[in-house]
């Protein structure tokens, strides 16, 4: 009879063991996601961001090229280029100083002093001189540090080439202006400025130039 209860006793006290060595175990399970557990993430501000800097800046680009009178492909693709990173520089000085008018004000003008220096490596002199006569235009009012213009036509070294070609430019009596990419992009701008993109995957975006507004459909 002994014998019976002590092999009982040894049992029990094992199973307590296995049970008070697997509870971790599940409760890691339980409160841990599997690996394949997928995760999403909600980014349609950013795209929509990013959408609008790029929309503003082929038109801006488009707008340079036809002042400009370019013709090379490379140049305009540098001038959306730098066009595209100066507006995500802005949003970011004006969320940075929103209360801070002396220090939003030195850092937009850093920024567009910034830009006007990257056209300037890229385009020939008699070119940036009519840039430069109409940076307020292109800087829509913000701060910019006045340019010197030389008189020489000596052209500075183009950088290499990045981002996508312009494999059409054309630009209709009416004031319509059209833009096609080698990557299957294709900008429209009107003449009141209102600017259609539509990219190879078929989403489009759309802003009006009078109050900015943005809409994207897939």
């Amino acid at each position: 009879m002994n014998k019976s209860l002590l092999l009982l006793s040894a049992a029990a006290s094992l199973a307590v063991a296995s049970c008070t060595q697997d509870k971790p175990a599940a409760v890691d399970a339980a409160t841990t996601p599997a690996a394949d557990t997928a995760v999403v993430v909600d980014d349609t501000a950013l795209n929509n961001d990013t959408a609008a800097y790029r929309t503003e800046a082929d038109r801006l680009a488009a707008r340079i090229a036809d002042d400009l009178k370019l013709t090379d492909t490379v140049v305009v693709t540098q001038v959306t280029k730098t066009y595209y990173t100066r507006g995500r520089r802005l949003n970011e000085v004006n969320t940075r100083y929103a209360t801070d008018t002396t220090g939003r004000y030195a850092a937009l003008r850093q920024v567009n002093d910034e830009t006007d220096r990257q056209v300037k490596t890229y385009v020939t002199e008699p070119q940036y001189n009519t840039y430069a006569s109409n940076r307020g235009t292109y800087y829509d009012g913000t701060p910019y540090t006045a340019a010197t213009v030389t008189t020489t036509t000596t052209r500075e070294t183009t950088p290499a080439r990045r981002g996508p070609a312009v494999v059409k430019y054309d630009k209709k009596a009416n004031g319509e202006t059209k833009i096609v990419y080698s990557n299957g992009k294709t900008v429209k701008i009107d003449k009141d400025g209102d600017t259609k993109v539509e990219y190879r995957n078929g989403t489009k975006v759309k802003r009006d130039a009078d109050d900015g507004q943005v809409k994207v459909k897939d």
